[in-house]
């Protein structure tokens, strides 16, 4: 097959360039999917993947990022290849509208960006987040009007960078006068819940759910910053059953068909909650899903994406695998966080920033400088392998969160 990749990174290039069997072109973007990117027109963007389109036969047209998503699937709707409606892909971005969708969603509520005497309305404490965006930026608990008024002041700095590059996309996307305050400064502050985390991974045949995987979020002691993603999941099997039934519900409800897509769960009190549902697969995970089953979800999503099969849910090999960040709340040069040199050298692992980048929390999630993937036969050897590593390559450990099965005498 011919398969076009929308807002390919330097991962997606050397990812789908082993996919020998298929014709891979990627449409180059000059975005950053961590940053704003200032000098990327989306709109332009979207009209070159057009051009494309109109001079050659593509059979499948991907990405594995949010917006990317939105965009391939305008594209595949205007030219009637497989995929998710742009609608649908929409509900999944637009963390507000996908909520109202859902049938016993938790509290979340939109505000005005530039209030200056904001109040939530659904109480505190409360978590603060932008409709759209990934990875926990400008997002995190606020605790009163006061946290909230700053929380909001210090969002609006990168607020518009952002807007600049969804809201075009938006207006072509969807019909604006149903979705208006997609076209609107608003954060949200939803309901604040603090409870074991997993991403249940799949794919929709038409209606019809099908598994692929569950990950289990691991976070540090007493913040929502990531530690590692593991997998598989080590909840019980009836509750990853229930995780997975309420990941269906979330696509159905979006009207999300014909492609892959991950839901993040909360497992509190013994029910599931849906934290978020995300129109892509999380191709981040690919390493972990080819140590633990041998199978490539890039094969998977450009199969579905093409209007074949997905094969069938994979099965475990009895490996372990763990992707572990390298997170920081400390502000400055990369090179001056992280050894640059020792990272490169480490294999499994990369680097998320430029070294001569200076980076600054903006939000309770830290900064993730970078990741290293593991695998073996046991977690703890996989957590004893990763603690050795931040040792020996965070250059300012005490401002980076640690497990609390190794705290060192210099981080707090």
């Amino acid at each position: 097959m011919d398969v076009l990749v929308i807002c390919p990174d330097a991962y997606d290039a050397a990812a789908f360039a082993a996919l020998r069997q298929h014709r891979i072109h990627l449409l180059p973007a000059d975005v950053d999917h961590w940053r704003p990117s200032p000098r990327f027109d989306v709109l332009a963007y979207l009209e070159a993947g057009r051009r494309f389109l109109r001079r050659r036969r593509v059979d499948a047209v991907v990405s594995t990022h949010d917006l990317g998503d939105l965009i391939a699937a305008v594209l595949a709707a205007e030219h009637g290849l497989p995929g998710p409606s742009p609608e649908a892909v929409f509900l999944c971005l637009h963390k507000l509208y996908g909520r109202r969708r859902e049938n016993e969603p938790i509290r979340c509520e939109p505000i005005d960006l530039h209030d200056p005497e904001p109040r939530s309305p659904i109480g505190y404490p409360c978590f603060l987040k932008p409709p759209w965006l990934k990875l926990g930026l400008l997002s995190g608990r606020i605790d009163g009007p006061t946290p909230l008024a700053r929380a909001l002041i210090a969002a609006s700095a990168e607020y518009a960078a952002w807007a600049r590059q969804y809201r075009p996309l938006f207006g072509v996307a969807v019909d604006a006068d149903r979705y208006p305050l997609a076209m609107r400064d608003v954060m949200l502050v939803e309901e604040l819940v603090q409870a074991p985390q997993v991403t249940v991974e799949g794919w929709m045949d038409g209606d019809t759910f099908h598994l692929w995987a569950i990950t289990d979020t691991n976070t540090f002691p007493g913040s929502p910053a990531i530690d590692s993603f593991t997998l598989p999941s080590r909840h019980p099997p009836a509750v990853q059953s229930r995780m997975a039934a309420r990941a269906r519900t979330a696509a159905r409800a979006v009207g999300f068909r014909d492609g892959f897509f991950n839901a993040e769960i909360w497992w509190r009190n013994g029910e599931p909650l849906l934290t978020e549902i995300n129109g892509r697969a999380a191709v981040c995970f690919g390493g972990l899903y080819e140590a633990c089953f041998g199978r490539s979800i890039l094969e998977a999503v450009v199969a579905l994406a093409g209007g074949g099969r997905a094969a069938s849910t994979p099965s475990h090999r009895g490996i372990v695998a763990g992707q572990y960040n390298f997170v920081t709340f400390g502000e400055g040069r990369v090179a001056d966080l992280i050894d640059v040199e020792a990272a490169r050298a480490t294999r499994s692992l990369w680097l998320l920033r430029d070294p001569a980048e200076h980076v600054r929390p903006t939000s309770a999630f830290g900064v993730v400088l970078a990741q290293v993937e593991l695998h073996g036969m046991a977690f703890e050897d996989l957590d004893a392998e990763a603690d050795v590593l931040r040792h020996r390559l965070l250059r300012r450990p005490e401002a980076s969160p640690w497990p609390a099965r190794l705290v060192p005498a210099d981080a707090h």
